[in-house]
């Protein structure tokens, strides 16, 4: 998301810098017209430490970077705040987008053990100050500015909704021959996850509901593309997955795919029939404006930006959180649809993307969100 962001603003002759965290060694580099910082070192998952070491290292770049090149803007996400160090003393404006919080990982369970669960409430306390602090919050859905608003506190004049975009170029049908590949013919029902493999993400739930859908589907084939992660008692979920599916008979209509690169997945959102998204928390949900620019039925929990995008048959269906029999029903659906429905759902779903999610008035709008913040600075 924010490289698209930088890019598009790149493109329009602003000067941009993304300070980011180190894969193996810092050092900068220019990619796309964008000046990128990779500082710190090679974070471990959900650790207070390590964040705080990144953000000392973004903050004494981000200093540097203000000095040497006269930055009028600061954005920062707002997981892990990053930003934390600025806040304190800062004399360039500091905007804070809203997305996925400690405080979600905390909720639905999402960690690994007590170190974990320490650092992410730790994590959560210094993101929620961060934001109080900033000049302008952006909420990427109308839920994230109605926790901005009523459990961080912060003035409602302060908070701008702009949710996410896709790139439209990057993610759209395209043919391919991915299912032979796979092994899938293509008069099989295809359902496909991306994300995670976490509780958060819902990935349980619908691990509940696959024995149901081919109860009355046979032949459907579930597709799960995403990495591993490890449960509150240590073990894999990926692991317990693979032993569920054997246990209930389902190995077979089952693939469990660890990482794709976004070009291969648009293949893949492509090849499937339905796409399937059961978070029990999101912050904007990417993946289902993905699977819609592809034209395909979506079928996703009621969270983060879900909500505002508007679902109705046969584009998708949204179903509540935790609800198996819902998400089975659902599923089953939009497997069910004729040719004709298929078709109107594949326009609709990228005349919606087109309409109400691309770049170009993203960027617009953010842009707008920046004007504000330097006047009033």
């Amino acid at each position: 998301m924010y490289h698209s962001l930088a890019c598009a603003l790149a493109q329009r002759g602003h000067q941009v810098h993304v300070i980011c965290q180190a894969v193996g060694e810092a050092k900068d580099i220019i990619d796309n017209g964008v000046f990128v910082h990779r500082v710190g070192t090679n974070p471990r998952r959900y650790s207070a430490v390590a964040r705080i070491n990144y953000s000392f290292c973004a903050w004494l770049k981000l200093r540097e970077i203000i000095k040497q090149c006269d930055i009028e803007i600061v954005e920062t996400t707002y997981w892990g705040a990053e930003a934390l160090l600025h806040s304190l003393r800062r004399r360039t404006p500091l905007i804070v987008r809203t997305d996925v919080s400690a405080s979600d990982i905390l909720r639905t369970r999402t960690y690994a053990g007590t170190k974990e669960l320490l650092s992410l409430k730790l994590l959560s306390l210094l993101e929620g100050f961060t934001a109080k602090r900033a000049d302008r919050v952006i909420a990427i859905s109308n839920g994230m500015y109605t926790r901005a608003v009523e459990e961080l506190h912060i003035d409602p004049g302060k908070v701008d909704i702009v949710p996410h975009a896709v790139d439209t170029a990057k993610y759209s049908y395209i043919e391919s021959d991915v299912r032979e590949r796979l092994g899938i013919p293509r008069d099989v029902p295809l359902v496909l996850f991306v994300g995670r493999l976490e509780a958060r993400k819902g990935v349980h739930v619908l691990c509940q509901a696959i024995p149901e859908v081919i109860g009355s589907m046979p032949s459907a084939r579930f597709v799960l593309v995403g990495r591993d992660t490890t449960t509150p008692q240590g073990g894999s979920v990926k692991s317990h997955i693979t032993k569920q599916a054997e246990r209930q008979g389902f190995s077979d209509n089952l693939a469990l795919i660890d990482f794709m690169f976004p070009d291969e997945l648009t293949v893949l959102y492509s090849a499937c029939d339905v796409f399937v998204l059961p978070s029990l928390w999101e912050g904007f949900s990417m993946v289902v404006l993905e699977a819609l620019a592809c034209g395909k039925p979506v079928v996703a929990t009621s969270v983060g930006g879900v909500p505002d995008i508007g679902l109705t048959p046969p584009s998708g269906i949204v179903v509540a959180p935790n609800n198996t029999k819902e998400l089975t029903e659902a599923i089953l659906a939009l497997l069910s649809l004729n040719d004709e429905d298929k078709r109107l759902a594949a326009r609709k779903n990228r005349e919606l993307i087109e309409s109400r999610f691309s770049i170009p008035g993203w960027v617009d709008k953010v842009v707008e969100v920046y004007e504000k913040a330097l006047k009033n600075g």
